[in-house]
This record gives structure tokens, C-alpha cells and sequence, in this order.
């Protein structure tokens, strides 16, 4: 569910009614995901398997929505040469998250001896 929710919220920023475009926009989206950590742990502990799916989903779809909205919305304050070496900073920083996840996942499932 979170992938297929992640795909959908990387188009979501095409209705213009719902796209962030303010950086202080951006910024409180982006720390109140940080409510999702008690969220997944009161879920764990007393909820059912329905919560943990839509909580699942709803991060999925935040983090494309949030993915696309950064990195359309960042370089919009630089001219030229400066925006294309933060769109790199950026996507280096998205590639360098993406291999340490799957890193710390292998990791998890050789701990678990697999």
C-alpha cells in the first residue's frame, strides 16, 4: 500500500488547488510527519491491522506528494547555475536516502537470520 500510495502522491501535485509551493508550507508539512511516529506506535500496540494499513498509505501518499513539491519548489529561488547544483543536491540526497533504506532493510532481515 505504501508504494502504491506513493506513486499516487507523486501526481497529486498536478491539482494546483492542493500543491504547497510556500517553503513554510513545505517546512510544516514536513515536520508534522513526525506525528506519524507515535501514530504507528499506538497503532502497533492497541490497534487493529485496518489502522496500520491506512497510516501506511496516508505516509506513502505525504511522501510523494511532499517528494515532488521540494524538489519543483526549491530551485525556484536560485537563476541558473545555482538551481541546477541544488536540483543535484537534492536528488543526490533522495538517491543517498533511498540506498540507505534499503541498506538498514537488508540489515533488519539478516539480524532476524534469514
Amino acid at each position: 500500500m505504501y508504494n502504491v500510495f506513493d506513486l499516487i502522491g507523486r501526481y497529486t501535485p498536478l491539482i494546483k488547488c492542493i500543491c504547497i509551493e510556500s517553503r513554510k508550507g513545505l517546512m510544516i508539512a514536513i515536520l508534522s510527519r513526525f506525528l506519524f511516529i507515535p501514530a504507528f506506535y499506538f497503532t502497533a500496540k492497541k490497534g487493529g491491522q485496518g489502522w496500520m494499513i491506512m497510516l501506511t498509505s496516508v505516509l506513502g501518499l505525504t511522501n510523494g506528494h511532499l517528494t515532488v513539491c521540494v524538489l519543483t519548489t526549491a530551485p525556484k529561488g536560485y537563476k541558473g547555475p545555482e538551481a541546477n547544483a541544488l536540483g543535484n543536491l537534492l536528488v543526490a540526497f533522495l538517491l543517498g536516502g533511498i540506498f540507505s533504506g534499503v541498506t538498514l532493510d537488508w540489515l533488519w532481515l539478516i539480524g532476524k537470520g534469514w
